[in-house]
């Protein structure tokens, strides 16, 4: 049998968003799962969606957080009925390599709008 690394879903094919609130979230067996005040465990599809948006009253642990960020999926910690953001995560980690092509295309003597359409 070979072994087939794992990659992200792509976003277009994802979730697009889910809401959580009022639980703890954690990962067991390396699954993601959100536990409710009563214990019962629900499994959330973490690499299938884009953005998990948690309410208030949600606890997240360092391995969901780390989870969410291996497979692409990003984290806002929103107000009551997501009418206010207080903090986000970046999936990834922090990547230049778009912004460093942008001030290469302008040293180059191209329009950093010219250099941007043939990088999407």
């Amino acid at each position: 049998m070979t072994f087939v690394p794992l990659s992200p879903i792509p976003l277009k094919d994802r979730t697009s968003m889910i809401f959580l609130q009022y639980g703890q979230i954690d990962v067991l067996d390396g699954a993601f799962v959100l536990i409710d005040k009563t214990g019962i465990r629900t499994h959330i599809p973490v690499g299938s969606v884009a953005c998990i948006m948690l309410e208030p009253g949600t606890r997240v642990s360092h391995a969901a957080v780390h989870l969410a960020a291996t497979v692409g999926t990003l984290l806002v910690w929103v107000g009551e009925a997501g009418v206010r953001v207080y903090s986000s995560g970046q999936p990834g980690g922090a990547r230049a390599d778009k912004l460093l092509y942008q001030a290469k295309a302008g040293f180059n003597g191209r329009s950093t709008v010219e250099g941007g359409a043939q990088n999407v």
